[in-house]
């Protein structure tokens, strides 16, 4: 999530480091630990010194009432000068009846004292400019997307939660981390207290991260396409047969198969046509250069009669998958199989 993309993250901050508040907040983005973040701090910045039972109201965007939003907009706040209205996952698109009508123009008229954080967790938000809602909520303040962390924010929050376990990581065995458990700070927080505990050395290796982390489907996806293009095809069934067990929809595997034999044909036009890394990672919109090193490492095995006649056979396992035809492990096997020779 880099600074100059995501300007009102960037001004977040700094209203938080400055405790120096907006009027609304609107929260959401698949990024579920800066999220939290930067709600409980805001909770610490009004509710703290024992003021949270009076300078906090939380609501429920799921049957909200205008005169509850009202109610806790017009109060004044108690020995502090802000009051908290949190209210998670209201539908600005279909709000609760009797709530549409005035919602706009509350939002747009919140008094000074009030911060509003309307926090989106378990309903997907999608800004619409076009809503009246979103409108006014622009106009007291500021919609904030919580994205995946850039690379270089990513490393060092990682060397740091290690740090904090009483151990040691290297940068390289950062990346790795990430590219084995993917780069969302919620997954990751969870994955290094497990290594941290679990690891043999003072030093984090990549052979403690292989042995205790939990490998994200991406990860696990290029294992398994790897050895396809390295001719281990029983190795790449042992990875398939263990994806199946974690009950992975057939049709998604074969899409990321078939996703992964693109970013590889991709990797190979762009060595032939003398260029590299840089130009990899711009293409697919990578944070981190380790995947994009590991992609043409693997083109550089195989040619492109072979990379396009792969696309073709996950192309033909798609619709067999997709049709009426029984056995979709078998398909799936095959698919390698057939890859492989």
């Amino acid at each position: 999530m880099k600074k100059s993309e995501n300007a009102a993250y960037a001004k977040l901050r700094q209203d938080v480091a400055e405790e120096r508040l907006e009027r609304l907040y609107l929260f959401y983005g698949e990024e579920t630990y800066l999220r939290e973040h930067y709600k409980n701090r805001i909770f610490e910045i009004i509710g703290g010194q024992g003021m949270a039972e009076f300078n906090i109201v939380s609501l429920d965007g799921d049957g909200l009432t205008l005169d509850e939003l009202t109610d806790g907009v017009e109060s004044l706040p108690v020995m502090g000068e802000k009051k908290l209205i949190f209210v998670r996952d209201l539908n600005l698109s279909r709000p609760p009846a009797g709530v549409k009508e005035g919602l706009p123009e509350l939002l747009g008229n919140l008094p000074d004292y009030v911060c509003m954080v309307l926090y989106f967790d378990a309903l997907e938000y999608k800004p619409d400019k076009r809503l009246k809602t979103w409108q006014a909520a622009l106009k007291a303040g500021q919609a904030v997307e919580f994205t995946k962390a850039p690379q270089n924010e990513l490393i060092p929050w990682i060397a740091r939660r290690f740090a904090a376990a009483g151990r040691q990581i290297d940068k390289a065995e950062c990346e790795y981390l990430t590219f084995v458990c993917g780069s969302l700070m919620t997954n990751l927080a969870s994955e290094i207290e497990k290594i941290a505990a679990g690891a043999l050395g003072q030093t984090v290796t990549r052979q403690d991260i292989d042995s205790l982390a939990c490998r994200a489907l991406e990860a696990q996806i290029y294992q398994l396409t790897d050895c396809v293009s390295s001719g281990d095809s029983a190795a790449a069934i042992r990875v398939l047969r263990d994806l199946l067990a974690m009950k992975f929809e057939p049709v998604a595997l074969a899409g990321a198969i078939a996703k992964q034999t693109q970013k590889l044909y991709a990797a190979k036009l762009i060595q032939q046509a003398g260029q590299g890394q840089e130009t990899l990672m711009e293409l697919f919109h990578m944070r981190s250069g380790y995947p994009a090193r590991l992609l043409l490492q693997a083109a550089r095995r195989r040619s492109l009669p072979w990379l396009r006649r792969a696309l073709i056979l996950c192309d033909q396992a798609d619709r067999e998958l997709k049709s009426s035809l029984p056995d979709d492990g078998r398909i799936l096997e095959l698919l390698l199989l057939r890859m492989a020779a």
